[in-house]
């Protein structure tokens, strides 16, 4: 009875829409609940920021960076012009909800990708791999391309697998907006033309069919790298992939020795990093479900295949160039959803209470889900309270040494921009120029200040984290010890947690002192 039951509830068309929505508002809530509210964008997010704001006000294609991966904030553009806030933090955190509600859809396109490959009650469960997947949902408040990258992906991937013509067609014109998010989506144009012309093969027309499909392609992209090379000199494609492939191959020049160490190094990172994206949702999942891949293989495990090879390409290239960071991995996820439920439709097969067992699975991925993101929750109050003390730091500094990572919400626009009283405004026309020195190069204050004097230095920024230089510390713990430095800012008069101080030098003190010491 209770099989019966199960069987009817996931094959019923609108129980099925039903279990996808709350599927869909519990990934919602789990990315609302972990979204940073009030912090500005940061890095990248803050490169594509610019550039929508600066689209959306001039009506021109900015000729400030971005000479690739220029397809999001293009798009974010549209919604800037639509929005009217008069504080950049409202727009900062518009592209992070657009961004968080990609993410939220694309539950969508991945239980569709599982229909090509299981029936309905499993496909579902691949929508919950994804849906609570941790990476993806921290991901998703951070504003930048990956979620738009992994739903047109993953969009291109179930129609390329699709019987019907006209799905395929579309399929490479999804590649095409997919190479344009992010430059390196290009090589999937390699897998999918391989399995195009071997599912094509017997087709007398295979080869007219293919020049359609590859035009189709090509007439996406022309128009973006043509306005990307008159704005920055460069089509962020061709461009991208041919300076990629001429990096890699510097290794002919290199001792055997040395090209062993290389290779030994990617590999071991791009290794160590795989595995780490596969705790805590993949890894019961993924080793039987890899022999399920390879096992009776047909032409859709072969695409699926190719297309996970060639996502994790950049990955490599990028550990190859010694960046360590996941993000370059998470356009394996949607694939990773697809393999991991082989496994669970063999233990389902097996499990005389299947009603019970996907029970068990939710709370079970959801419950370490939560973990995990606790575990690696971002301090958000520390990080508020670093913004706001760097929009105090922008009204007493012009240089001062780096304190990273906090200083980034000093030297940057985005800081400065979330501070005006009237925005929008033009990238270039906003006033920022606070420098910062890097202090960790010295060993002594007197050495630091003695090197930077001629540079303008101006003032010291002091704070008790670990990872600043001994001195530093020494500034901070001990403010009375070094009577020409006046101490002009307090956080912990402001209330902060964050407690950092603003020192002014006084040259003129500076001075005398040295000379007795030499004296």
């Amino acid at each position: 009875m209770p099989n019966l039951v199960y069987e009817k509830l996931f094959t019923n068309s609108k129980m099925i829409i039903v279990f996808l929505l709350g599927i869909i508002l519990s990934g919602l809530f789990l990315r609302l609940y972990y979204f940073p509210y009030d912090i500005p964008v940061s890095l990248d997010a803050g490169y594509y920021f610019w550039y929508a704001n600066d689209l959306s006000l001039s009506r021109q294609f900015p000729e400030h960076s971005l000479s690739t991966n220029n397809a999001w904030p293009t798009l974010l553009s549209f919604f800037f012009s639509i929005f009217h806030f008069d504080n950049a933090l409202d727009y900062m955190s518009l592209q992070r909800y657009l961004s968080v509600g990609i993410s939220t859809l694309t539950i969508i396109p991945i239980y569709l990708l599982c229909t090509r490959f299981f029936q309905k009650k499993y496909a579902v469960l691949g929508s919950v791999l994804f849906a609570f997947e941790p990476r993806i949902i921290q991901n998703s408040a951070l504003g930048v391309t990956e979620p738009l990258f992994i739903m047109l992906g993953t969009i291109s991937l179930f129609f390329f697998l699709s019987k019907k013509s006209m799905y395929i067609y579309l399929s490479f014109i999804i590649v095409a907006l997919y190479a344009l998010v992010r430059y390196e989506g290009f090589l999937l144009i390699i897998p999918l033309s391989i399995m195009f012309l071997i599912r094509f093969r017997n087709d007398k027309k295979v080869v007219l069919k293919y020049f359609i499909v590859l035009s189709l392609f090509v007439l996406i992209l022309l128009p973006m790298m043509y306005i990307r090379i008159e704005t920055t000199g460069e089509d962020g494609i061709i461009s991208h992939v041919g300076g990629a492939t001429k990096s890699a191959i510097f290794l002919d020049g290199q001792e055997q020795s040395q090209i062993f160490e290389i290779i030994s190094y990617t590999l071991s990172s791009f290794s160590k990093y795989f595995i780490w994206i596969l705790i805590p949702s993949f890894l019961f999942f993924i080793p039987y479900g890899l022999i399920r891949l390879f096992k009776n293989r047909d032409l859709n495990k072969t695409t699926l295949i190719l297309i996970a090879i060639a996502c994790l390409i950049p990955a490599l290239y990028a550990y190859f160039r010694n960046i360590s960071e996941t993000k370059y991995l998470l356009s394996i996820i949607p694939i990773l959803c697809v393999i991991s439920i082989f496994t669970f439709e063999k233990i389902d097969q097996r499990f005389k209470k299947p009603s019970l067992l996907i029970t068990v699975f939710i709370i079970c991925l959801l419950g370490t889900s939560i973990v995990f993101l606790e575990d690696k929750k971002i301090d958000y109050n520390h990080e508020l309270e670093a913004y706001k003390i760097g929009l105090e730091i922008d009204k007493r500094v012009s240089i001062v040494n780096d304190f990273h990572p906090e200083s980034g919400y000093v030297h940057n626009k985005l800081a400065a921009a979330s501070n005006l009283e009237s925005f929008p405004i033009l990238y270039s026309d906003l006033e920022k120029n606070v420098k910062l020195i890097v202090a960790e190069n010295y060993g002594t204050l007197n050495e630091f200040i003695n090197n930077e004097r001629e540079n303008g230095l101006e003032h010291i920024i002091a704070d008790d984290k670990e990872n600043r230089s001994q001195f530093l510390k020494n500034v901070f713990h001990n403010e009375n010890e070094f009577s020409f430095l006046i101490k002009i800012y307090d956080s912990k008069n402001e209330g902060y947690n964050y407690h950092l101080k603003i020192f002014k030098i006084d040259y003129e003190k500076y001075d005398l002192l040295s000379q007795k010491l030499d004296d």
